[in-house]
């Protein structure tokens, strides 16, 4: 009767302390959470509309027949330039003729249309994200952690004591 007695106070004794953290999780592990989340895109692209004109360059030489008398070999004439971003143009006096030559640079000429091409896009995704979220640990304050320790002393001094009143005061 004793060791019965004595196998039931280191059970409850036991089964009093409750379980390591470790042990807990080791048995019971902690939830899993899944967030799905669902990503909606729109977009809009706007093509390039703009013409490139391209304008090969050019080189043409003319003159016109003017009836004067010779000026001499005393007479010098000027030259006259006129320049813009697309050509160059000279003309001189070279007796009996008035010469011209005009020179076209290239050029690449740009026009952007007035409607540009759109085109619209629409983009869907699903985005899952798998977390393990281990259980907050609660603190416990040290005076509970007291108290419980107190009371399984108490459980055990009374077992203890019923236990010595019934098997060892009996004789």
């Amino acid at each position: 009767m004793k060791n019965r007695i004595f196998v039931l106070t280191v059970i409850l004794a036991v089964l009093s302390i409750g379980c390591s953290r470790r042990w807990c999780n080791s048995h019971f592990p902690p939830s899993v959470d899944s967030i799905y989340k669902y990503v909606v895109k729109d977009s809009i692209v706007v093509k390039d509309t703009t013409i490139y004109i391209y304008l090969p360059g050019a080189v043409v030489h003319d003159s016109v027949q003017i009836p004067c008398p010779d000026p001499g070999p005393a007479y010098i004439p000027k030259k006259v330039y006129a320049e813009t971003s697309l050509a160059k143009a000279s003309a001189w006096f070279q007796w009996p003729n008035i010469k011209l030559e005009l020179i076209q640079k290239d050029t690449t000429i740009t026009q952007r249309l007035e409607n540009a091409i759109k085109e619209m896009y629409h983009y869907k995704n699903l985005y899952t994200n798998v977390t393990n979220t281990l259980q907050p640990v609660k603190y416990v304050p040290g005076i509970y952690k007291i108290a419980l320790w107190l009371w399984v002393g108490v459980i055990l001094a009374v077992v203890g004591y019923v236990a010595v009143r019934l098997f060892v005061l009996k004789r």
